[in-house]
């Protein structure tokens, strides 16, 4: 009986685990666009500071650093900006790089949260006709049929019976 349940269940991790290539496609589109929508803007940022013969970071600086609360605030969020291009810049390249085998993982450590949420909402599943979707598809089927396992186990405890003292 315990079977019933079991294959069931590891068909279903299977089937989510196919969507990895799929998700990890569209979020590098979605993580793609964001870089590069936050490079016009730097961008935007360099033009404005090279009219004042300042670069980048002098620019921001003397923003962050103004007596005006609302410079400083700009100046803030110029550099709030500036770091996250920089830091989803440097996520895509990595994420580019590596093999379809590890992107399960890297999506786990290199993922942004805003994009990744958008992307699920907006996922589209697929059809996985790769070796990647049937290896992911393979390890969730495993994973989700262990794990079941290993889960039930811990919960399903065998009654011994207590003998009662003779008196």
């Amino acid at each position: 009986m315990r079977r019933w349940f079991l294959i069931p269940f590891g068909l279903i991790c299977a089937a989510a685990l196919t969507q990895v290539p799929t998700f990890h496609q569209q979020y590098m589109q979605r993580l793609g666009g964001h870089v590069d929508e936050l490079a016009q803007q730097v961008s935007a940022i360099d033009e404005r500071a090279g009219k004042v013969g300042k670069d980048r970071y002098d620019y921001i600086r003397g923003l962050v650093r103004n007596a005006d609360q609302s410079a400083r605030q700009e100046g803030d969020y110029l550099l709030e900006l500036v770091t996250r291009h920089v830091t989803l810049r440097n996520s895509l390249e990595r994420l580019e790089k590596m093999p379809m085998l590890y992107v399960g993982g890297a999506l786990l450590l290199e993922c942004d949260p805003q994009i990744a949420l958008a992307t699920f909402k907006n996922l589209k599943p697929a059809v996985p006709l790769t070796l990647a979707g049937l290896g992911y598809g393979l390890a969730g089927f495993f994973i989700g049929y262990l794990g079941l396992i290993l889960l039930i186990s811990l919960f399903h405890w065998r009654k011994v019976p207590v003998e009662q003292p003779e008196a």
